[in-house]
């Protein structure tokens, strides 16, 4: 799902539901982040470490119960 959560209303999504997905994005980035520092692409992988930064921050936010989807 991704970042399709940010189009969903506060509470269509459970609170299990929400944190799951944005686990799943950050072992995402996490994972590109390393393939791509492997392949020497250094720039990307530095991007990818940021997209996973702002997941942990969706999840920190997740779990002190202020999250709030961007489009909704």
């Amino acid at each position: 799902m991704s970042s399709a959560r940010h189009f969903f209303k506060v509470g269509t999504l459970s609170d299990e539901q929400l944190k799951s997905d944005i686990k799943a994005d950050v072992a995402s980035a996490r994972g590109a982040q390393r393939d791509l520092q492997a392949t020497g692409q250094h720039g990307m992988a530095a991007r990818m470490g940021g997209t996973a930064d702002e997941a942990l921050d969706e999840l920190n936010a997740a779990n002190n119960g202020t999250w709030k989807p961007k489009h909704a």
